[in-house]
């Protein structure tokens, strides 16, 4: 018959020792786990959140970076040209509901980009669109210098709103994303060739000296984010003659009557029209000095049919380049 193991009263002295030594080791382990994971979780929180903040204002610094360079891209065609580009080109005798070239694609056409170049843009937009072949694949291309990554640019692959695609055929035709939209001022309904109070308009050719409110206080362009309001595309305008959140002017313009970061797309007058991004607080704008400003969301915003009725709101007289009212 085999000896049978000591009973716990049996156990000597040393022999209970360490087992209560093995049996503090654990308390103390998993204890040790316990508060290394809650001190984990109390350094790890803040420090997300710190990361987070960190990449959206390298984010945002992108996107600002971006307008300056287009705003040196403008001083070149201005330079070249005695002008800034016209908001969107109707040729003398064109159809105005069929697609124009927009300002985007005539500073496109002065960089080393293969296409456009100025006289490519003597072919007309929507003859190049239906053509198809090499020379729309390159105006369906994403242009980094259009996008900010603070946005999902490449939700439709780097290629413009369906909403906002010129559609001849019934087949909808996607141009190249744009999150940058130039400020076409005060009127909200100025289509074709029609004069607007911003910098881009129909056939616009507008000069510093156009500009008497002075430059530091006249915005140029600004942000469109594409999730909640549509963005732009680089090309141009796929129909001039429109003016609502479809396939219209608003493509390469954002108007005065929105305010800041408006809410989505519900009607005439809301962030489709406007200005809008991604980063907290506000939109990047580049003014016509070459400076960019963040406005943001609560900025005074109150847009009147009479651009001279002296109650516009903050937002309203930096797009009007000769308001003549008093910034306060």
């Amino acid at each position: 018959m085999s000896e049978s193991q000591p009973s716990r009263h049996e156990e000597s002295l040393d022999e209970a020792n360490q087992r209560l030594d093995r049996s503090r080791t654990w308390a103390l382990v998993l204890g040790g786990g316990f508060l290394g994971l809650l001190l984990l979780c109390v350094i790890a929180g803040p420090l997300a959140s710190l990361l987070v903040q960190r990449r959206e204002s390298a984010r945002r610094t992108t996107c600002a970076n971006h307008l300056r360079e287009l705003g040196f891209q403008m001083e070149t065609y201005y330079n070249a040209n005695n002008a800034f580009p016209s908001g969107w080109v109707i040729s003398d005798g064109a159809m105005e509901t069929v697609p124009a070239w927009g300002w985007p694609s005539q500073l496109v056409s002065l960089t080393d980009a293969s296409y456009p170049t100025p006289d490519d843009l003597n072919t007309p937009l929507g003859t190049v669109s239906e053509t198809g072949g090499e020379r729309l694949e390159l105006l369906q291309e994403a242009m980094d210098g259009y996008l900010c990554p603070s946005d999902k640019a490449f939700t439709y692959e780097g290629e413009n709103h369906p909403e906002r695609r010129w559609d001849p055929t019934g087949t909808p035709i996607p141009w190249g994303l744009s999150m940058y939209v130039g400020n076409a001022g005060h009127k909200h309904d100025a289509v074709g060739t029609e004069p607007n109070t911003g910098i881009f308009f129909g056939n616009s050719a507008i000069t510093l000296d156009d500009i008497t409110d002075g430059i530091s206080f006249t915005v140029m362009l600004g942000e469109r984010d594409l999730t909640n309001c549509r963005a732009g595309s680089w090309p141009g305008v796929p129909d001039p003659m429109r003016h609502d959140g479809g396939p219209s002017i608003w493509n390469v313009v954002a108007g005065a009557k929105p305010k800041i970061n408006a809410p989505p797309w519900d009607g005439d007058t809301l962030c489709g029209e406007g200005y809008s991004s991604f980063h907290p607080g506000g939109v990047n704008m580049l003014l016509v000095d070459g400076a960019v400003k963040f406005f943001t969301d609560d900025t005074d915003s109150q847009w009147h049919d009479d651009p001279k009725s002296g109650q516009l709101g903050v937002l309203q007289q930096f797009l009007i380049r000769d308001n003549q009212e008093e910034m306060p």
